[in-house]
C-alpha cells in the first residue's frame, strides 16, 4: 500500500476524529438553509466558471479574478499544477516529512521528487537552496507545516521565493493552515498581490470548516494561473453547487473568526498541559499539535483505538515516534488529555470517552 493510501484509509468506524484536522460542524448549523435552497436546483449543472465564488474570493483577497483558480480542494489544485508544469519528467522540490499529496501528484504524471531536510522540525530555506537542481520546476513550501505545526517567518518565505525565482523555479506556498497563525503577520498573500512571483494555496476545509464539500483555491501571477486554468478545463464541473454556495456564504460570515479564536484557546490549553507534564511537543500555529506520547507510540495508539479515537501516526510522514492530533472543541481536548493520562474520566468504556 502506498503512503497516500495509508494516509487516506477509511475511518467510518471512528467515534473521535482527531486525525484529519477538521473544524466543528456545529458552528455551521445556521447555514443549513443554503443546502435547502441549492437542492431545488440539483438537476441543473453548477457554474463551471465558479463566477460568484471567484469574484468573492478576489474581493476578499484584494486580487483580480484572473489571479484566482479554484479546485476540488487543494489536492486537485496540486494535481493540476503537476499536470500543467511537470512535463518531460521534471522534478518538484519539497520538504521531507510533509503532506504526501505533493509527491503523489508529481509521480502520477511521471515527475520526480527531491526532499529538503527539516531543521529542528521546521522547514529550512537553506536546505531547499542546497537541493535545487536543473530539473526542478516546482518548489512546495507548506507554511505552517503539516504535520509539525511549525512556521517559518514571512521574511524567510520571501527569501524562499526570491531564491526560486532566481533559479526559474515556480514557488508554491501552501497556506492551508495560515488562518490559525497570525495571518496578517505570516501570510505571503500581500506580497503576491503586490507582484511577488509565487502561487499561494488556500482551502475552505480547515479554518472555514467545509472539509466535506472540497473547495480550495490558488492565487498567483496571471500567466501561471491562466496556464493552470487551461488544464482545469478538462473537468468543467469540478466544484458542485453546494460547495460553491457554501464557500461564498462563509467568506462573508463570522465562522472564520469563531473557529480560529476557539482553536487557539484549545491549543493553548493543550500546550500548557503538555508543558506542565513534560510531554515533548512542537509549538503549534495550526489546529493540531505534534507530540511524543510518554508511553510510546505503540501503547498510545492501542489505547486510542480501544476508545474509538483516530489520531495521525507521523511515522507515515517519516517522523517515527511522533503523533499529530487536531482539536476543534473542548471534547477533543479532554479526549486527547485522557489518552495521555493527563486527566481522568471515571467509568469510561471502549468508544465512550466523551459521553
Amino acid at each position: 500500500m502506498s503512503k497516500n493510501m495509508d494516509f487516506n484509509t477509511s475511518d467510518t468506524h471512528i467515534s473521535h476524529r482527531l486525525h484529519l484536522n477538521e473544524s466543528d460542524s456545529n458552528n455551521l448549523l445556521n447555514l443549513n438553509h443554503v443546502f435547502l435552497n441549492e437542492f431545488k436546483k440539483i438537476s441543473i449543472y453548477p457554474d463551471p466558471s465558479n463566477t460568484d465564488l471567484k469574484n468573492k474570493i478576489s474581493y476578499h483577497c484584494k486580487v483580480s479574478p484572473d489571479m484566482v483558480v479554484l479546485g476540488n480542494g487543494i489536492d486537485e489544485i496540486i494535481l493540476l499544477l503537476s499536470l500543467t508544469f511537470l512535463k518531460n519528467k521534471k522534478t518538484i522540490l519539497t520538504s521531507e516529512a510533509t503532506f504526501p499529496g505533493y509527491e503523489t501528484s508529481a509521480k502520477i504524471v511521471g515527475g520526480n521528487v527531491i526532499y529538503a531536510p527539516l531543521n529542528d522540525m521546521k522547514c529550512s530555506i537553506a536546505n531547499y537552496q542546497k537541493n535545487i537542481t536543473s530539473d526542478v520546476i516546482l518548489a512546495y513550501l507548506c507554511n505552517p507545516h503539516n504535520p509539525t505545526g511549525s512556521i517559518v517567518s514571512l521574511d524567510e518565505v520571501i527569501y524562499f521565493i526570491e531564491v526560486m525565482n532566481d533559479k526559474r523555479v515556480i514557488p508554491i506556498i501552501d497556506e492551508a493552515y495560515i488562518q490559525f497563525s497570525d495571518e496578517n503577520k505570516n501570510s505571503i498573500l500581500k506580497y503576491i498581490v503586490n507582484g511577488g512571483r509565487a502561487i499561494v494555496l488556500r482551502t475552505f476545509s480547515k479554518a472555514y470548516g467545509l472539509a466535506g464539500l472540497r473547495v480550495g483555491f490558488a492565487i498567483g501571477p496571471k500567466d501561471l494561473i491562466h496556464a493552470v486554468s487551461l488544464t482545469a478545463l478538462a473537468l468543467p464541473f469540478r466544484i458542485n453547487r453546494f460547495a460553491q454556495r457554501m464557500a461564498s456564504e462563509v467568506l462573508t460570515s463570522d465562522i472564520l473568526s469563531i473557529n480560529v479564536r476557539t482553536v487557539r484557546k484549545l491549543i493553548s490549553t493543550i500546550e500548557l498541559s503538555f508543558s506542565k507534564s513534560e510531554v515533548t511537543y512542537i509549538p503549534s500555529y495550526t489546529n493540531f499539535i505534534c507530540f511524543k506520547p510518554p508511553m510510546g507510540n505503540t501503547d498510545f495508539l492501542i489505547k486510542a483505538e480501544k476508545f474509538g479515537v483516530m489520531v495521525r501516526d507521523c511515522g507515515l510522514f517519516g517522523l517515527p515516534g511522533w503523533i499529530r492530533a487536531s482539536v476543534s472543541n473542548k471534547k477533543d481536548v479532554d479526549c486527547l488529555l485522557f489518552l495521555l493520562d493527563l486527566t481522568s474520566f471515571e467509568g469510561k468504556q471502549s468508544g465512550d470517552v466523551n459521553e
